[in-house]
């Protein structure tokens, strides 16, 4: 599973730079562009597990493939929201006011993006790989 979480990581990754230097710095589009980023990363990433296992992923497979590509995920779109609060002019008070929200609050967003992830990836390692799969030669 360590290729395709890797796999994931890289495209996932590329596409995060290519999607924040066009869309949000120079289209001036907001940080919501970056879920069809995550999901076109979790498809393309279960068409290459598709094409080269030349299978579906088992059970187990599944869920280590979901939770993983979502904690890869999660990590790395943590990052780059980081790097986006700094480069912004009001980063001191963005940073007070998330430091002002309390863990309450941070706890629901966290929970809110690991259930979004969850889900993404659920239904990419599910349906897309079914699909996937019978698209084979």
């Amino acid at each position: 599973m360590k290729h395709y979480l890797l796999h994931f990581a890289a495209v996932y990754s590329i596409a995060l730079v290519l999607l924040i230097t066009v869309l949000v710095f120079g289209l001036n589009l907001g940080g919501l562009t970056l879920i069809p980023t995550l999901v076109a990363c979790a498809l393309i990433s279960v068409g290459h597990f598709v094409k080269k296992e030349h299978r579906v992923p088992n059970n187990h497979e599944k869920i280590q493939l979901v939770w993983g590509s979502s904690a890869v995920a999660i990590i790395t779109g943590s990052f780059f929201v980081l790097f986006l609060v700094l480069m912004n002019p009001n980063a001191e008070a963005i940073m007070k006011s998330v430091d002002n929200a309390g863990i309450g609050l941070t706890a629901v967003v966290m929970l809110c993006m690991v259930a979004i992830h969850g889900a993404i990836f659920h239904i990419a390692y599910g349906w897309y790989a079914d699909y996937c799969f019978k698209k084979l030669p």
